[in-house]
């Protein structure tokens, strides 16, 4: 009685393994399920227990349009629905016209390696590739073939948030081999992936209606090309229910990332290391963000080369923004870099064209240590309600608003402005600087222009002198600074017209200074 029953599970969850294929519909007669091993009595009452098969499988796989024929071990083929019920390593080659790779080797846990060698895989009613079960598994990409998958067709409605991706994973899922892939999914995301997504090489194409590539609990990228076109996020992860998970890494490789929603997005930590990154926000969502680089924890980029176009803001954190090396371009609708923590800036440069906000906007302190800084913003150039502190590195500005501000409306940061170092220079319509709770500078050196309600410099308790003139000059133009003895100072380079002019530098002595431009003049004292 336990042998027929034993056998009769067994053959109960190889059918399930064949029923869950294209879009979990059944294509065709159901598989001739492989023989039951023989039990074994080998347990104390001589119970019977059958043997489970743990040994690799594998063999070459052949699509041949409405069908598939295999050569080895550990498939099982049911009209154009193709399933891989072990561990192992196969190879997939030819063309799927309405069907599907299911991989699931049920109990025997296993990694599950699929090689494709010119595999063409077309599911109109879910995914191309499905894996329900398996330890791990690797998807390969030969050299010198081209591979696509693809779920639905171009005129499939679209059912946003309907289940499944164009490839679709719920195990660990990594993604290698100097093939391309193409990646078309009509049904809902291109890659999709419940656990953790690693991709080292290929290249890679990926068109989706909804998200383009998204890893539940982590996505890693550490080389090859990457195009993703989306209708919603571009490279995502959504889960942080295990602790450490979440997080969003590009190591290295070439991405190319269109997005109707968010760029790369990550729900906790997303870490820019190195590679080339191009990112395109179009905020062709109606509701939304549309952010090129998004985070809930940290945002860190400490190398690679950025481009970014953004409908929204460029870098958003809820938590807090470092860089730290790298070489980032931002043209943004909305502030370039934006969190609601601390931003630090110790290394790298940073370019923005910001056409409606602000350039660096923080909710804590904002601290300028090493990076190189040029900011165009219609807004106020860079931003912090707690402190802005400059020790180090070289801020440019020019801006439609104030040039520096710290502190808020409503108080509730202390609001100071601390320069000891680095190099300042900027052209504001509003304020030089706005420091709700004063300002020192104490090293370094500052040139500001601007044109403000009621000007404010250097606090005199400063450690280092400074000028404040009231002088009305022109955009575009160079004033001279000179000592009392006649001596050239410097000069005063403004992008804007304004009504007064700050200089601090070390080595300024106390004394009276003049401020010349053509015909115009105006004196300040130090």
């Amino acid at each position: 009685m336990m042998k027929k029953l034993s056998a009769a599970l067994l053959i109960l969850a190889l059918c399930f393994g064949a029923l869950t294929g294209c879009g979990d519909i059944v294509i065709g007669a159901q598989p001739t399920p492989a023989p039951a091993p023989e039990p074994i009595q080998n347990t104390p009452g001589g119970i019977v227990i059958d043997p489970v098969d743990t040994s690799p499988k594998g063999g070459d796989i052949t699509l041949n349009g409405s069908g598939a024929s295999f050569t080895g071990s550990g498939v099982s083929i049911s009209g154009s629905t193709v399933t891989i019920a072990s561990p192992g390593s196969y190879t997939v080659s030819g063309t799927l016209d309405d069907g599907c790779i299911v991989v699931n080797t049920g109990e025997v846990k296993g990694d599950v390696t699929l090689t494709l060698k010119g595999a063409d895989v077309t599911c109109l009613s879910g995914p191309a590739i499905h894996v329900i079960e398996a330890k791990n598994f690797n998807l390969v990409l030969a050299q010198d073939t081209q591979n696509r998958l693809v779920s639905g067709s171009e005129e499939t409605e679209v059912v946003v948030k309907q289940d499944g991706a164009a490839l679709f994973c719920e195990d660990d899922l990594n993604i290698r081999g100097s093939g391309s892939l193409e990646v078309l999914g009509w049904l809902n995301n291109g890659i999709t992936c419940k656990d953790d997504l690693d991709i080292e090489d290929g290249i890679i194409r990926v068109t989706a209606v909804y998200n383009g590539v998204k890893g539940s609990e982590s996505v890693e990228i550490f080389g090859g090309s990457l195009t993703v076109s989306a209708g919603n996020d571009g490279v995502k992860t959504s889960s942080a229910k295990k602790e450490g998970k979440g997080f969003l890494t590009v190591e290295g490789g070439t991405l190319d990332i269109t997005a109707g929603g968010d760029g790369l997005s990550a729900e906790t930590a997303l870490t820019v290391s190195g590679g080339e990154i191009r990112v395109t926000t179009s905020a062709e969502r109606e509701d939304g963000s549309s952010k090129a680089l998004k985070a809930k924890t940290l945002l860190t980029v400490s190398g690679g080369t950025l481009t970014i176009d953004s409908a929204d803001h460029a870098l958003h954190c809820t938590g807090d923004i470092e860089l730290s090396g790298g070489t980032l371009t931002i043209d943004s609708a909305d502030h370039a870099l934006h969190c609601t923590g601390d931003i630090e800036l110790s290394g790298g440069t940073l370019t923005v064209d910001s056409r409606a906000g602000k350039g660096v906007s923080a909710h804590g302190t904002l601290t300028l240590s090493g990076s190189m800084l040029d900011i165009t913003s219609s807004d106020d150039g860079v931003e912090a309600e707690e402190a802005v502190t400059i020790s180090g590195g070289e801020l440019r500005l020019f801006t439609g608003g104030d040039g520096i501000k710290a502190g808020s409306k409503s108080g509730a940061g202390a609001g100071t402005l601390s320069i000891t170092g680095g190099s300042v220079t900027l052209s504001a319509h509003g304020d030089p600087f706005d420091a709700k709770g004063g300002a020192t500078i104490s090293g370094g050196s500052f040139t500001g222009v601007g044109s403000p309600k009621t000007p404010q410099g250097f606090s005199p308790e400063s450690p280092q002198r400074s000028l404040l003139f009231l002088f009305n000059g022109g955009a575009n133009t160079a004033a001279e600074v000179r000592s009392a003895s006649n001596e050239l100072v410097g000069a005063v380079e403004a992008r804007c017209g304004y009504t007064c002019a700050i200089i601090s530098r070390a080595g300024l002595a106390s004394g009276t200074y003049t401020i010349e431009l053509g015909t115009l003049k105006a004196s300040a004292e130090a």
